[in-house]
């Protein structure tokens, strides 16, 4: 959905301009690279990650305010501590000195708050790693261990809510039939509707946990020590999952992008380690399910961003085919 942009008197343009500069640093980079994303301005320096909150207010997330981003900013430190221990540095105040400049040193008053993290290697990273190759068996198993063991130690958060769930699968479909005609959305929505009302017992059992919540392959970071990042922290309920809904999901990536077999190996390892075998259908259906949504957020683009249309219906396209794919696996 469209924001709102916060009335401030202090200009985030401003900010950002401060924050691209090498100086602004008390380490002195050598340069700084941006990247804009959905609710943030990530600067990357050498070393270094610092990530500036956008002063917006959605339906779903407020950061209008002062006390709002650092709220945010505290959260998302929290989160992360148990998978990246020692990525997350904790939050830097950004001031105003007396004389108006901003500076990242304690002088005057704080006028925001950044996200504090170590640069992880590019080339770790495995959503690079699937797409320019150097993929290592053995990197793989102990990341899908490592998230296995996040997975047995995070918190309990009851069982699926079916018709919750029955709704949001409407909801979702009836959004995306307002901005694509294809015939694909309503047959995902039914045949999905029609498994979980024959599978309703099954899916009331399934323990969720306070897992990720967007485990892409672009937040993994693999090696001898794996680290995961970017947990989502603005709302607590997209957490609450099954941990194969999760690790389907990571797999549904991995097929868009060529290497089905990764996420299918954090699958098997979840399911060894755990003692946790996937029911006949169940990660279909959760890959079904995550295609469908991924199709409407892939599509909102389509109005937010219609300089790159192309793209956006192109990867709407490429995930609703999944989801049929998806559909055909289960039973």
């Amino acid at each position: 959905m469209e924001a709102n942009k916060a009335t401030s008197t202090d200009d985030l343009a401003e900010k950002v301009r401060f924050l691209s500069q090498p100086e602004a640093y008390p380490d002195q980079p050598a340069s700084v690279q941006l990247v804009e994303t959905h609710f943030s301005y990530v600067f990357l320096t050498d070393t270094r990650v610092y990530k500036l909150k956008k002063n917006e207010r959605y339906p779903f997330l407020d950061l209008s305010s002062l006390e709002a981003r650092l709220a945010n900013c505290r959260e998302e430190d929290r989160l992360n501590r148990w998978l990246a221990p020692d990525v997350y540095l904790g939050i830097v105040p950004l001031h105003r000195t007396s004389e108006g400049a901003l500076s990242l040193h304690p002088d005057g008053a704080v006028v925001d708050y950044l996200v504090h993290m170590v640069r992880l290697a590019d080339e770790r990273n495995l959503e690079y790693q699937l797409c320019h190759g150097g993929l290592q068996p053995t990197d793989i198993t102990a990341a899908a261990d490592w998230m296995t063991e996040f997975y047995r130690h995070t918190d309990r958060k009851g069982t699926t809510d079916v018709a919750a769930r029955r709704r949001d699968c409407e909801r979702t479909a009836e959004e995306l039939m307002e901005l694509v005609n294809d015939s694909r959305v309503p047959e995902l929505r039914d045949q999905l509707l029609r498994w979980m009302k024959a599978n309703d017992r099954l899916l009331a059992q399934r323990a969720l946990v306070d897992a990720h919540g967007d485990l892409r392959p672009q937040h993994l970071y693999l090696g001898a020590h794996p680290r995961v990042i970017d947990r989502l922290e603005f709302d607590a309920s997209l957490r609450r999952l099954d941990p194969l809904e999760e690790l389907a999901f990571l797999t549904l990536e991995c097929d868009r992008l060529g290497q089905r077999w990764v996420g299918e190996h954090f699958l098997e390892r979840y399911e060894l380690l755990c003692d946790d075998t996937s029911p006949p259908g169940l990660v279909p259906f959760y890959q079904a399910s995550r295609a469908l949504t991924w199709a409407l957020l892939s599509a909102n683009h389509l109005v937010t961003n219609p300089e790159s249309r192309g793209h956006w219906r192109e990867r709407t396209r490429l995930y609703l085919d999944m989801g049929m794919t998806s559909l055909r696996s289960m039973v």
